[in-house]
């Protein structure tokens, strides 16, 4: 009987981002796509509630990217998990940068910073940040650019700045890079470490994580990471 992985990406991106990665036999994977928000003061848990509903198999392994590492953590309130692997992620608030906090001035640039300000001119941020190193990486950061769904791209960063988590389901497999800037590894305690690896090494060094990921699903039944904050 196979078991089952449900992916869930980043801001932006689409399963294409996880094209690199391979599972063992016996592992079927479903990308989880993201949905549209119930309006900009949604919280992040009631909007991990509604995406949990289109888990259609008991006891999954969750796989998240990024803001998709987040709703993995939250999604696992609601669902009884094998297990919860994050890349390039965090797994509560404490491991959030101090930058990402909601303030005064935050709640400003999200909620009243016209569109044509806040997005026109990110790409050379979001490229820096995402730390792309194929000409096929790059694609398809500029192709995340292209959408335009601003309303889902305020909520989300507002949700990031916002999250309270000081949670942490049993199980959970941390893969993080030492070169990330989105999430700086000294924040953090990951489980894994990839020396080098920035925030789009999911796709540039998809050979270690794939051997993490084998070594951790191996893994059956134990905590991977302890629960106390």
């Amino acid at each position: 009987m196979s078991k089952h992985i449900y992916l869930i990406s980043g801001l932006g991106a689409d399963d294409r981002v996880f094209g690199n990665l391979e599972f063992p036999a016996g592992y079927e994977t479903h990308y989880l796509p993201r949905i549209k928000p119930a309006g900009p003061d949604e919280s992040i848990e009631a909007y991990a509630a509604r995406m949990a509903q289109s888990i259609q198999h008991p006891n999954p392994i969750l796989l998240g990217l990024s803001f998709g590492g987040m709703m993995c953590v939250e999604i696992a309130r609601f669902l009884e998990t094998e297990k919860v692997i994050l890349l390039s992620s965090i797994k509560h608030r404490k491991e959030r940068p101090p930058y990402y906090r909601y303030n005064l001035l935050s709640k400003f640039v999200l909620t009243k910073v016209p569109d044509r300000l806040l997005f026109g001119r990110r790409r050379l941020i979001v490229e820096y940040f995402l730390q792309t190193e194929t000409k096929y990486e790059l694609q398809l950061v500029r192709e995340y650019l292209a959408k335009k769904d601003y309303a889902y791209t305020r909520w989300a960063m507002s949700a990031i700045c916002q999250w309270k988590n000081d949670w942490m389901p049993e199980r959970v497999v941390h893969i993080h890079g030492t070169k990330d800037r989105p999430f700086p590894i000294r924040y953090l305690q990951p489980t894994h470490r990839i020396n080098g690896g920035g925030h789009f090494m999911v796709l540039n060094r998809a050979e270690e994580i794939n051997r993490i990921i084998k070594e951790s699903l191996e893994i059956n039944g134990q905590p991977l990471f302890s629960t106390s904050l």
